[in-house]
């Protein structure tokens, strides 16, 4: 769908299915675009950084991230508008998942965290609470992964329970 030589990524639909929204280092530095999906020229969105776009469940603001992890949460308005930012501290771009009410995250741990957990955000009151607490870590790295059901009566994240390497000896290695 695009040619330009530039490392284009992070694709996602638009909910009515006529736009794909990317992001794109085109410009010398990661901003977000949308081309449409039968195919035409790539228009430019954001004009101060962007990564990973994801639209709101009712089509209205388009959601992005500014780093990949430990990382601030932005919105536009779909039509066009200036940027607003909705919450600090998310851990990772794929611990996000967008709600009609508000966003789920999880945020960046701490030295000091000993409990690790899912947080709501809700965008009428601007409160965010714990929603899920774990004793194990939901974020490692640049992994992790957070969704919620269409529903919205169920959630779903990636809890770590070991992570470890191993040691190999090659026997005659030449």
């Amino acid at each position: 769908m695009t040619t330009n030589p530039a490392n284009d990524g992070n694709p996602s639909w638009s909910h009515d299915g006529q736009w794909i929204y990317f992001d794109s280092a085109r410009t010398g530095e990661a901003q977000i675009w949308k081309i449409p999906a039968n195919g035409g020229e790539a228009i430019q969105l954001t004009r101060d950084g962007g990564l990973a776009p994801l639209e709101s469940p009712n089509g209205k603001f388009l959601y992005y991230v500014k780093n990949l992890i430990d990382t601030t949460l932005w919105r536009i308005p779909v039509e066009g508008g200036p940027p607003t930012k909705i919450v600090e501290g998310l851990s990772n771009y794929v611990n996000l998942a967008i709600v009609d009410t508000g966003v789920f995250f999880v945020p960046v741990p701490t030295r000091e965290t000993t409990r690790f957990s899912v947080q709501f955000l809700s965008l009428a009151s601007n409160k965010i609470e714990p929603v899920a607490i774990s004793e194990k870590p939901l974020d490692f790295g640049a992994a992790g992964g957070l969704s919620i059901s269409p529903d919205g009566r169920w959630i779903l994240y990636t809890q770590f329970d070991q992570a470890g390497s191993e040691l190999m000896l090659v026997d005659g290695f030449r």
